[in-house]
């Protein structure tokens, strides 16, 4: 078994995070982690841990796909994705996740996220979804569905699972926040993704850690690097 972190480098203010990390690839031959860098890393990351900046595109999907061209990764490697502004409240979820992908599960995502039904023919700025769709994903695009959905703070995937599926649907542009409006796209690459897991592999081989939103028992996950009052933290003191 060999398993791969693949950290999205923006924040580097979660110490905890780093310092676990560290230890996890210290004591276990199987673990590997890498970071995959949006913005220059601290000297804590480049003295630790194998790093590559790369542009700052496509938000978490971007730098995941980067990583994964980047690292060419064997089939059987286990994939544990995050974002770097987590607060990890037990590292027991490498256990948890690991347990449910060899039970039948396709993918754990951290927290439930919102399902939905998903129109490929649905507009966005302009363009029907499908129209964001990579060309060998498209075939798969071909009804509305209810979907459930991952968010890309956490994703825990075996590699050849994730082939399966096309791998990520990236909007290679940099990331345009509106303070009102939020990101242009919102969404988007997040329904796809979604869309598609739940096409090739079915709702029921979508699991979660927890049924609360951004937090479980395991891992809380930040919102823009930081915790939220609307979804606070349980059984952890800040």
């Amino acid at each position: 078994m060999k398993i791969q972190f693949i950290v999205v480098g923006w924040h580097y203010s979660y110490g905890d995070l780093i310092d676990g990390l560290i230890e996890l690839k210290n004591d276990n031959d199987i673990v590997d982690v890498f970071w995959s860098c949006h913005k220059e890393p601290t000297d804590v990351i480049k003295e630790n841990f194998d790093w590559k900046l790369f542009d700052n595109l496509g938000l978490e999907d971007g730098a995941y796909q980067q990583a994964l061209d980047y690292l060419k990764l064997d089939d059987d490697v286990t994939l544990f994705l995050i974002h770097d502004d987590m607060v990890i409240k037990d590292w027991n979820f490498i256990e948890i996740c690991l347990n449910a992908l060899s039970s039948g599960i396709s993918v754990m995502g951290n927290c439930l996220n919102y399902p939905c039904v998903f129109d490929p023919k649905e507009v966005f700025d302009g363009k029907e979804a499908i129209d964001y769709v990579k060309d060998d994903s498209k075939h798969l695009f071909d009804s509305k569905i209810f979907i459930k959905t991952v968010r890309a703070s956490f994703i825990c995937i075996k590699h050849l699972e994730l082939k399966k599926v096309g791998y990520f649907e990236v909007m290679w542009e940099p990331p345009d926040y509106d303070p009102e409006e939020g990101l242009v796209w919102g969404n988007l690459p997040q329904s796809l993704f979604g869309y598609k897991l739940t096409k090739v592999f079915g709702l029921e081989k979508i699991g979660y850690l927890s049924n609360r939103y951004l937090d479980s028992d395991f891992i809380y996950e930040c919102a823009r690097g930081k915790i939220v009052s609307d979804h606070p933290i349980t059984n952890y003191e800040v």
